[in-house]
């Protein structure tokens, strides 16, 4: 706009000066003499004293084209990137969305998880606790001791069945339960089952049965 406008001034001023020397001409001289310079040189003339004024609005004219041209291509990059903006602006929304909603899921699967956990307590505490008195019942017979303990069960199979019996009876009434177990163990299955036969108190006979099947050699 600034340099239009100073095309407008120039292109005014020119006609001002032009019209200002015609006027005073006029007033001076009175009559219009006949010019004396030829058709072709006053022309000429006339041409040399508007061609800088011409040159100067050309020039103008092309650095003005040239500036709009250079707006109009740095609004038009302006523009494409402003565009490009809202697109990653818009993907990145969608991306911050997917990452809540998986968020709000992985949340809602690890509190189901921890309710389960929670109701699986008391359960696995009963099984731990139950294991753990399997375990304290459980009759051991070591690698040192194997060899008597064979050797005493083939002691009592030599014997009658009711010296064995009492034997035994004896040895659970001195709180060694777990070696008279060990014998039986040792002792053929016919052997042990008429031995227990033997045994008056059948209580007795009974949890020596039951220990029986919690015999566990080591090593």
């Amino acid at each position: 706009m600034t340099g239009k406008l100073k095309i407008i001034i120039l292109v005014g001023i020119a006609v001002v000066g032009f019209g200002g020397s015609y006027l005073a001409s006029s007033l001076l001289g009175g009559k219009k003499q006949p010019s004396t310079q030829p058709a072709g040189e006053q022309a000429e003339g006339q041409s040399d004293e508007f061609g800088p004024i011409l040159e100067s609005v050309s020039g103008q004219s092309i650095t003005i084209g040239m500036r709009e041209a250079e707006l109009t291509a740095l609004i038009r990059e302006v523009r494409l990137k402003i565009s490009d903006c809202k697109k990653k602006q818009k993907e990145l929304e969608k991306r911050e969305k997917r990452i809540h909603i998986a968020g709000e899921v992985l949340k809602k699967q690890a509190e189901e998880l921890e309710a389960l956990r929670m109701q699986l307590v008391s359960p696995l505490t009963r099984i731990k606790e139950t294991i753990a008195e399997l375990e304290s019942t459980r009759v051991r017979i070591d690698k040192t001791e194997q060899s008597n303990m064979k050797r005493i069960a083939a002691m009592c199979e030599k014997m009658d069945t009711a010296s064995s019996s009492q034997m035994l009876t004896g040895m659970c009434q001195n709180n060694q339960e777990d070696d008279a177990v060990k014998i039986l163990y040792y002792m053929s299955e016919r052997s042990a089952g008429k031995l227990l036969s033997e045994i008056t108190d059948k209580t007795l006979a009974a949890k020596l049965c039951g220990k029986l099947k919690k015999v566990q050699e080591k090593g």
